[in-house]
Formats: C-alpha cells, structure tokens, sequence
C-alpha cells in the first residue's frame, strides 16, 4: 500500500483509532462539468438515468482485475430511486465530499474522498452522475475520475463527459488528474483538522 502523502497516512491512522476502517481500501470520486447557470438548474433538477440504460458496464469489468465473479449483477442495475441529480448529490455528500457549482467559471464539481473499492457499488454512483453528460458545454474537457487518491493504487474508472454523452476512456490526462487530487487534498486537509 502507497499512501499519497503523510496526510493520507494520518487519515488512515485517524480512522483507525476511531474504529472506522474497513478491510477495503475506498476509492475518491471527482466530478467536473462545465456549464451554464441554467443548464445546471436543469441538470439538477433533471432525474438521473438509471443504470440499465447505459450499454457498456460489462465493458468496463472486463478492462479491470476484480475479485469474485467479473460479471455485471442485474442488482447494481437497479434504479436508485431519486427524483433528481440534487437529491443523488445530496445523498453522497457530506463529511468527507462536497458538490459545488460556481456560476463565474460555471463549472459543478463533485468529489468524494471516501467512496468504495466494490465496482458494483461503483456502478450504483456512476450511472446518475453520469446523465449530466447531456448538460455539460462539449468542448469544454468535463470528466468523472473514480481513483485511489488517498492510498494510491491506481484508477478504477475515468469518464469523458464530452460531446453531451459520457463513456469510459484509458486515463484522465495531467491536467485533469492534478485537479481531481487538488480537489480531494482540499477534502482530506478538511477532514484531518
């Protein structure tokens, strides 16, 4: 195991000594739409496409070294039941993540510093982040990156969210990869204080 930095080793110690590790070690979430006032407005508003509308969940398994079966399960293909993107943000955030939108440079992030290592579970986030696709400006470079941030084992799942549709590329490029750790170092630095 790599720990990021001394911060993400303290993290660790921290939810150690207050009972709160898990056997697993959780993946980061980050999220960058760039769009207009009123294009955000509907995207929040809008219900989140479920799961089983997007073609390509077994794709991906097969692209990742995975325990147990490498099949997609019909269960995390189930629609989570919220009425709107808001309602899905607002479920996720909380201690530890954090979903903004800054009408001057029009850009929505979210981003979760502790998430989960089950792809499963991933997909059961990933399918309604994944419908703000439609909203986001399309030359305008907006991604969604699950990764180990904190412990630093690799990429689990990168999105484009370009050209109003989402779909799983090879990796985020610099640029995009130095914000999302920007993002969550801004999360873990929060979370340790």
């Amino acid at each position: 195991m790599q720990f990021r930095s001394w911060t993400g080793l303290a993290l660790a110690a921290l939810l150690a000594a207050t009972g709160q590790v898990q056997a697993s070690e959780p993946s980061s979430v980050y999220l960058r739409c760039s769009m207009t006032p009123e294009q955000y407005a509907k995207a929040m508003a809008a219900p989140p496409r479920p799961a089983i509308s997007y073609s390509d969940w077994q794709k991906w398994f097969d692209s990742k070294d995975m325990y147990g079966s490498a099949r997609v399960d019909a269960e995390w293909l189930q629609d989570s039941g919220a009425k709107s993107l808001q309602e899905v943000a607002q479920m996720w955030t909380g201690a530890g993540g954090t979903s903004r939108y800054d009408p001057q440079t029009g850009r929505w992030q979210f981003a979760l510093l502790e998430f989960t290592d089950n792809y499963g579970e991933m997909i059961q986030l990933l399918a309604p982040l994944r419908s703000v696709a439609p909203y986001c400006q399309p030359d305008s470079d907006s991604f969604l990156l699950i990764y180990s941030y904190i412990w630093g084992d690799g990429d689990n799942a990168y999105l484009t969210l370009d050209k109003q549709r989402s779909r799983f590329a090879d990796k985020p490029t610099k640029a995009q990869r130095a914000e999302a750790d920007a993002a969550l170092k801004v999360l873990m630095d929060a979370s340790s204080q």
